[in-house]
């Protein structure tokens, strides 16, 4: 009997889902029985996870013979390693910038940090010296722009190109161009003719509204902040913003421990904390270098040339803190500029020990350098940040924080360079010293709030530039006497000349050794530390609800730090040099500000970087209107929130 079209059908369904099942069942029946094969096998094994490889590796004896070598028995007459070239008894190691503030580290570090140590090892090489040359590049790159929800925001690529304008004008600012590279340079006496023009050429800045302080020569020694010589350098840790201060809370005596584990003490964690907060402000951005210098020194320092030393601290910041929006918004910026540049006087400390007993002629050791010796370092650091965050949101939980800032960004260079003392240096060339501290830093938190109340004591930025150079070490300038003359004429061919030279000069008599550097060439020594700072924290922000009102919105809280300090270690000179000594000292300091009063917050204070930040939008053409939008609070609260569900 045939079926139907329908009830065949639902057969051919049945019979396959039969089919299907009984494939699963066989499946699983067969994954069990291998299961339990392999574990019968593995049972004879004694360690089913080890496996023992056996191989007979033994070699034909005779066929492979040791090798016919021996090492030499030491000579019976080994003499002890030579004494290394100076008072190092009396020697002192310094580590660390020897004045200014102690680096300051953060916890968090999200750039580069290097050390650099260098130190001749006296066992291996007592009586050399070689040149020591550094090169530092740390750049960081941030981009935190952040957007929540709808709005009418500002053009946050014309703000970033408005950041490039300002730096760019901060830049030309300098007393002096940013310095070379270009290690042949500082060789030049074309060069250094130059640099030294501008260091008198005053800086006259083509922008209206610059405030500038230079001090030249003696008048540049001392301590200067903001371009008034004071007594104390500024301490940074002391001027940090609330929100980057740490609290140290001491236990009062009597008090019980905490026996409780630390991740269930919320009581200081401001995620679970009471209340609404954003943060869009709150950066960190340190750029940090140290320098300590002790490479070679004297306290005779005879040069066949030209004696050249040049230091120049050049420091420029630029700032637009301009809010809008409700009372009370306006912002606080901090901006100090300090520097310092001082000599001390520090006596070679062996000369007393250094007579001899006898009337017979000194020792004589010389370490003879044909061509040219070079200390330099060379550092650039560069932190070029935006944190332009846009945030329109309704506040509908109880509790929320949103972190749209609080970013790290920290350049750090520790440079130590140690070397020997002498008792003469000679140098058949010229002898060159530049000291160049070139600091930029530029700060824009120009910031919108449609609604909300920053809190005060968080609501304060802190702009800072600090440089120091220390000299250890006092230099008098002398004629070249005819004894020292001659001896600069003899090469390395006449070294007994040499020696017969400086032992019938008077100058040296009673002594029991005399430590000679000769350098046929240039001594160059050169420190120029670059240091570029740029934060963005154009900040649009906008809540809205019942819980509004006590909301705290924050857009500041910003630190921003360049420090650079040399220390260079030596001790009192007399230089003579044939060619004639040039030295100068510069502190430049210009600074250009726009900040208004608190009492006025829509007042314009300086209306030349609005100049710069309309010239920068023109190229945007429409885009002009959304970048120099004042928005008020009722436009920003009629705006759409894509994001009301984002709860803490």
């Amino acid at each position: 009997m045939s079926l139907d079209s329908i009830t065949e059908t639902i057969a051919h369904f049945v019979g396959t889902f039969e089919l299907t099942i009984e494939q699963a069942r066989l499946r699983d029946e067969y994954q069990e029985f291998v299961a339990l094969r392999r574990k019968n096998e593995l049972e004879e094994l004694e360690d089913p996870t080890t496996i023992r490889v056996k191989a007979n590796l033994k070699l034909d004896p005779g066929e492979y013979d040791p090798l016919p070598y021996k090492l030499l028995p030491p000579a019976a007459d080994l003499p002890l390693p030579p004494v290394p070239n100076g008072p190092l008894e009396m020697a002192q190691m310094i580590s660390g910038p020897g004045f200014g503030p102690d680096p300051y580290v953060p916890a968090v570090q999200l750039g580069e940090a290097q050390t650099v140590i260098v130190v001749p090892d006296p066992q291996v090489a007592p009586l050399i010296i070689g040149s020591a040359v550094t090169y530092t590049f740390q750049t960081i790159l941030m981009n935190d722009n952040d957007v929540i929800g709808q709005g009418v925001f500002r053009d946050v690529e014309l703000q970033i190109a408005q950041g490039q304008e300002m730096l760019d004008a901060a830049l030309s600012m300098h007393a002096i161009v940013t310095p070379s590279l270009n290690i042949e340079d500082y060789q030049s006496l074309e060069y250094l003719e130059s640099l030294a023009d501008q260091m008198q050429s005053p800086m006259i800045s083509q922008i209206e509204g610059v405030t500038v302080y230079q001090f030249h020569g003696e008048d540049a020694l001392g301590i200067f902040v903001n371009g008034e010589k004071v007594d104390e350098m500024p301490d940074w840790n002391d001027l940090l913003p609330a929100h980057h201060q740490t609290e140290e809370e001491d236990e009062e005596e009597g008090d019980a421990p905490d026996m409780m584990p630390d991740e269930w003490d919320r009581s200081d964690d401001e995620e679970f904390g009471e209340g609404h907060t954003v943060i869009a402000g709150g950066n960190l951005a340190v750029n940090q270098v140290d320098i300590t210098l002790a490479w070679v020194d004297a306290p005779v320092i005879a040069v066949g040339g030209k004696s050249v030393s040049l230091t120049v601290v050049s420091q420029v910041a630029v700032v637009s803190d301009v809010d809008q929006g409700g009372p009370g918004v306006q912002s606080s910026t901090n901006v100090v500029q300090a520097a310092y540049i001082g000599t001390e006087a520090s006596e070679a400390w062996w000369v007393e020990d250094n007579v001899s007993e006898t009337s017979a002629d000194p020792i004589v050791s010389v370490t003879w350098i044909q061509g040219d010796l070079w200390v330099t370092n060379f550092i650039k650091q560069v932190i070029d940040a935006t944190d332009i965050d846009k945030i329109s949101t309704e506040l509908s939980a109880s509790t929320s924080l949103y972190t749209l800032g609080d970013n790290v960004l920290t350049n750090v260079t520790n440079i130590i360079q140690l070397g020997n003392f002498y008792d003469l240096i000679m140098i058949g060339g010229n002898m060159v010293s530049v000291d160049v501290l070139h600091q930029t830093i530029a700060l824009m938190d120009d910031d919108v709030y449609g609604s909300g109340t920053p809190d005060q004591e968080g609501n304060e930025n802190l702009v800072m530039n600090q440089a120091s150079v220390t000299t250890t070490g006092e230099d008098t300038l002398e004629e070249l006497d005819m004894p020292h003359a001659e001896a600069l004429t003899l090469q390395q061919v006449d070294r007994e000349a040499f020696e017969d030279a400086l032992t019938s000069n008077p100058d040296y008599a009673g002594m029991e050794l005399i430590r000679v550097l000769n350098i046929e060439g240039d001594l160059v020594q050169v420190n120029s530390v670059e240091q570029i700072t740029l934060l963005q924290d154009q900040d649009d922000m906008s809540v809205e609800g019942a819980e509004a009102v006590n909301a705290a919105v924050n857009g500041a809280g910003n630190a921003l730090l360049n420090a650079a300090n040399i220390t260079k270690v030596g001790v009192d000179s007399t230089i003579m040099a044939a060619g004639g000594e040039y030295s100068d000292l510069l502190i430049h300091q210009a600074s250009l500000l726009d900040i208004p009063e608190q009492e006025d917050a829509t007042e314009i204070a300086n209306e030349v970087i609005a100049v710069l930040m309309e010239e920068t939008a023109a190229a945007g053409e429409n885009g002009l209107a959304q970048a120099q939008s004042n928005l008020t609070p009722s436009e920003m609260a009629s705006n759409d929130d894509a994001m009301q569900s984002m709860l803490a």
